[in-house]
């Protein structure tokens, strides 16, 4: 019997996690959650820094400097970004220092270039003479140690989704590897005796795979790898197929053959294997004959073989059990509302998710609507949820609107 999307949603939600984890480059680790606490075995900076091109020297050997009447330094070396030698800088003394060079202990203040002048322009080395035209205050233009982040600060914790920027904090705090929770395998597995691998001859009868392709990219656009495979219309072939990627992936993802037809084995084969079956069936448009059935560890999320049916059920099913599977509540569609632009005349005794473009709060519905046809996606960025009843529906109406 089909439960609501809803339900079928609770189901998937109640997935366990997968364990295990691995470690990967921090140059490649941006979108994978983090399996551990991270801690910082330094700081970030590691010593006080200067944060542009200047001067650096005791902020009370300036005060009063203007344009008129200027104080002049004395230059006493030169320290360029990833300086190692400890200078002494005394009073009424100064360091050229640039952008990134580690402050001398002595100082505490840092000028820019354009407020101050070499008093001989010949001279522009060694112990030549500053003039500095303005006052900078204590530790004024002073980047601190540990500024960003200091040592034994929790940079990430266990379960957080690392995005650019904290990659680059966990490169800046010395990791090369990270931690992070384990990839779920995923196969594609194409039904139909009729599906033909685009780029091979196209006999009477038969149709070039467009699914395969679809849930291949749309995996890739999420940030999953994943096999796949062509199965005709035959329950020991099946079989077979199902069999080798049990155990081998975490998820299978499977379509056509689930509805009532001839020649539609899957709720068969997935019984005659000993799955358990978490459900079957779901109310909506396009799609409601899915199957969701576990086997050693193995979710198989069985999908029809339309090729709109089967790319709206992948967003509305596969994107949340992926979610469970990866604990990444992120790759969930994301809820807004949209405004019909049109009406929709065709009612239904079940919600209907109609592809949609949705911008600046209006819906954009394409007028194929047929779950046979693909083509009418491209360009969509939501599924609108229409609720079920008789229509029509008139333009202005409010929906539930899932971004893609």
């Amino acid at each position: 019997m089909a439960i609501s999307v809803e339900e079928a949603l609770k189901i998937i939600e109640e997935t366990k996690p997968l364990c295990g984890t691995e470690m990967v480059s921090v140059y490649e680790c941006a979108g994978r959650i983090c399996a551990e606490d991270l801690v910082s075995p330094v700081d970030q900076p590691p010593f006080p820094r200067s944060p542009l091109d200047g001067f650096a020297f005791r902020s009370v050997d300036v005060k009063g400097a203007c344009r008129e009447r200027p104080v002049r330094l004395q230059q006493v070396g030169y320290v360029p970004a990833g300086c190692g030698e400890t200078l002494a800088v005394g009073p009424g003394q100064c360091v050229r220092i640039m952008t990134g060079g580690p402050i001398p202990a002595d100082c505490d203040a840092v000028i820019g270039i354009e407020d101050a002048a070499y008093e001989n322009t010949s001279e522009c080395d060694g112990d030549a003479a500053v003039l500095i035209y303005r006052e900078i205050a204590h530790h004024q233009n002073y980047v601190f140690a540990g500024e960003d982040f200091a040592k034994g600060s929790v940079l990430c914790r266990a379960g957080t989704k690392i995005d650019a920027a904290l990659a680059g904090c966990l490169a800046a705090a010395g990791f090369a590897d990270v931690p992070v929770c384990r990839k779920p395998g995923v196969s594609v597995v194409s039904t139909g005796s009729e599906v033909v691998r685009a780029g091979e001859p196209l006999a009477p009868g038969r149709i070039y795979d467009s699914n395969t392709v679809y849930l291949k990219n749309r995996l890739a656009q999420l940030g999953f790898e994943a096999e796949s495979a062509f199965c005709p219309d035959d329950p020991a072939l099946l079989m077979n197929a199902l069999t080798e990627r049990i155990g081998r992936f975490d998820l299978v993802i499977t379509t056509g053959g689930v509805s009532v037809g001839d020649a539609d084995y899957m709720p068969d084969v997935l019984a005659e294997m000993g799955a358990d079956l978490r459900f079957q069936g779901a109310a909506l448009k396009p799609g409601s004959p899915l199957m969701l059935a576990e086997k050693a560890d193995t979710q198989i999320l069985c999908l029809s073989g339309n090729p709109y049916a089967a790319a709206a059920t992948f967003e509305l099913f596969a994107r949340p059990l992926l979610a469970s599977l990866c604990a990444d509540s992120f790759l969930k569609m994301r809820k807004t509302e949209g405004v019909l632009v049109e009406g929709f005349s065709k009612g239904s005794p079940v919600p209907r998710y109609l592809r949609a473009r949705l911008e600046d709060g209006i819906l954009y519905v394409p007028k194929a609507h047929s779950s046979g046809q693909l083509l009418a996606m491209s360009g969509c960025n939501c599924l609108a949820k229409l609720p079920a009843g008789p229509g029509p529906f008139e333009a202005g109406m409010k929906l539930e609107t899932y971004l893609l």
